[in-house]
Formats: C-alpha cells, structure tokens, sequence
C-alpha cells in the first residue's frame, strides 16, 4: 500500500525506533524485487529515484513512466512503501516529480549558501506540505556524485527543521556514495540531541553494521542503499548470461540478487515485522 500520510509515518519510525532502507531503483525489475523483499519480511519500505534513473526511462525532459510503474505496484503490496525522489535538483523538478505521485521528495541544495539553501527548501516544503508529501532537506556532502565530503555542522541542522520546514535531514557523518565507510558516531549524537528529529543517511551500502545498528538508535529513519543494489543487479545478470539464459532468466536471477540485498538491509535496519 502507497503510504498515505510519509509525514507521521517517519514520525512513528523515529518513535519507534528503527530505520527503514531507501533502495535506489532505476527499473521495474528492482523495483519490484525490493517490494517483494519487504512483503516477506513483513517490512515497510522506502523505494526512491535519481534524476538518472527517471531520464533512464524517460522521453524528453518530463520524468516519464517509472514512477507510475512503482506506484501501481505499491498500490497492490500489503505493506507499506513510500516513493521517494533522491537527490531533486530544484523547486521545479521537485514539483514535477510530487505532480506524478512522489509522496516524499529530497532537495538536494548542497551547492547554496546556506540561506539560499534553506530559502528553497522551505519553498519545496510549502509545495509537499499542501499535497501531504513529506520533504528531506540535506545539510553537508556525502562524496560520490557529489565531489566533495563535507561534514554536517550540528549547530545548523536545527534551521532546517525551523526555517526550511523538513520533514527528515540528511547528515554527513562519515558515510560515502558508493565507499565502504565508518561513522562518526559522536558527531552523529550530537546532531541528533540538537534536532530530536528524523535523520537520513547517504551512502549507505558502505556503512559498517555497527554503525548502522548504533545509528538507528540515534534518530536515524532512513538509510539509502544504491550502490549495493546496482552492484546485486549486475551480479545476477552476469550469472544469467554466463549461465547461457534467455532474457526471461537473465531478469530473474538480477531480481533475486536483488531480493537478497533488500531483504538483509531491511533485517539489518530493524524494519522486518514492523508492517
């Protein structure tokens, strides 16, 4: 079931606590391996698009029908998923994205002035808020696309849940796009005891198990994974071609790679048996 209301759901997640994975997809094959992980853990579920992924499958310059094919499956799961945008450009490619059913959006505004930053946040916050959508905000980079690696300031992180109105914050603590990674853990805490509010990760294929344990007990509610699922993705298609498959048996065995990455985040997350 698509969630209805993602503001109080990350809310309970955080009460709770524990974290759900946010898994990068770019088509319907894992897509629907991921939700089909969660149904048999009996997990909630975050699954989320890159601008790449959406002009992956798009024509022209519209985000095309990768995320109507989510929902749909959404719509028919007995346990929860939200559809989250990774990584949103901008108010208008926010705005696009909540206009085709994104019930959670990420501004990704690591390139202003903080000012700018939390001026453009709150705009995207005012657009989600209307249409009951939740809105990550993101303070510091996490590498990878990114460049740079910047830590997250904790005296700031409270301004983004002040004046840029968010719903979650992304923090960088120690965690890379597509590296393997410790946390800072004391840094972590002393963001969290500044906000007492819902935190993301990035870069979280990398994170050491430790860490991830330690981190959903510091507010952390949401954890991306992309990096893994790309790489059981490739995995499962190599295996299926060295194998001498057709293109029917090629998908599965990607899928099942997939299932596999996904159904031990969720465990790891403590999201299995929380639908």
């Amino acid at each position: 079931m698509l969630v209805q209301n993602p503001r109080e759901f990350y809310q309970e997640v955080y009460r709770q606590p524990f974290a759900m994975p946010a898994f990068n997809v770019c088509n319907l094959e894992m897509a629907k391996a991921v939700i089909e992980a969660a149904v048999i853990e009996r997990a909630p579920v975050i699954v989320q698009t890159y601008p790449g992924d959406l002009a992956h499958a798009a024509f022209g310059a519209d985000v095309g029908p990768l995320p109507l094919l989510i929902r749909a499956m959404a719509q028919e799961a007995p346990v929860p998923v939200i559809l989250h945008l990774d990584h949103g450009p901008g108010l208008e490619y926010n705005l696009r994205c909540l206009r085709a059913g994104y019930n959670s959006v990420m501004y990704d505004g690591h390139d202003l002035p903080l000012e700018e930053a939390l001026a453009e946040t709150a705009a995207i916050a005012r657009a989600a808020h209307a249409l009951n959508a939740a809105v990550e905000g993101e303070l510091g980079t996490f590498g990878g696309g990114q460049g740079s690696h910047e830590y997250t300031n904790p005296d700031e992180a409270p301004l983004m849940f002040e004046r840029g109105h968010v719903d979650m914050l992304a923090v960088s603590v120690g965690s890379e796009h597509g590296q393997a990674s410790r946390l800072n853990l004391d840094l972590l805490a002393a963001i969290n005891a500044k906000v007492h509010a819902p935190l993301v990760l990035h870069g979280g294929s990398g994170i050491h198990t430790d860490d991830v344990r330690a981190a959903v007990r510091m507010g952390v509610v949401k954890i991306n994974i992309g990096a893994a699922l790309s790489r059981a993705w490739c995995q499962g298609s190599r295996e299926g071609l060295e194998a001498g498959e057709d293109h029917y048996g090629v998908l599965r065995r990607a899928m099942q790679r997939v299932h596999e990455v996904a159904r031990h985040r969720l465990q790891l997350m403590g999201a299995s048996g929380r639908a």
